[in-house]
């Protein structure tokens, strides 16, 4: 028999998002519902929806390409949210941890310079994170072992996006 899980997010997040970013905030169950389906809606397929429900939160859970929508892309962990959303003033988070049972999300909250590993701190656990930053949203995706994150950038109406960083390895090579 599996091993039951005391706490749905894991015991060290709490303690290196405060060193990172402002306190964090537990949200309510409404709270966390709203934003799991927020998320849900606009990463996840909706012909996949229930069938992410499922998987999240299970150990060790295994996701592919089909489970995200084709705007979605694959970005290093070291990179910067200025490299997504721009420069401007502060960016608040919302990390989502499930387990079998149930979800839990926080709030954080903290300042542009800060990596998408801040946010998701490892990946030897499955989570999804909403970063608002002015009329921009970024939805968040890693798995276990996938030294990176699915990430998809959702723009307000009017709002230029903000010139595309590139790394060297990213580049061609002729």
């Amino acid at each position: 028999m599996a091993k039951p899980i005391k706490h749905i997010t894991p015991e060290n997040r709490v303690d290196r998002w405060k060193k990172l970013w402002a306190t964090p905030r537990k949200l309510g169950d409404a709270e966390t519902e709203a934003a799991f389906e927020e998320f849900q809606d606009a990463l996840v397929p909706s012909h996949m929806h229930k069938m992410f429900l499922k998987i999240f939160g299970a150990p060790k859970a295994q996701f592919g390409n089909r489970f995200f929508v084709d705007e979605a892309v694959f970005r290093n962990w070291d990179t910067r949210l200025t490299a997504l959303v721009g420069e401007g003033e502060h960016v608040e988070a919302t990390v989502i941890y499930g387990s079998p049972d149930s979800i839990e999300a926080h709030a954080l909250r903290g300042e542009r310079r800060r990596t998408l590993r801040d946010i998701v701190i490892d990946d030897w656990q499955a989570a999804c994170a909403i970063v608002r930053a002015g009329n921009s949203q970024l939805y968040v995706f890693i798995e276990p072992k996938m030294r990176g994150c699915i990430v998809r950038s959702v723009r307000g109406e009017g709002e230029e996006a903000p010139a595309p960083e590139f790394l060297e390895h990213d580049a061609e090579v002729e």
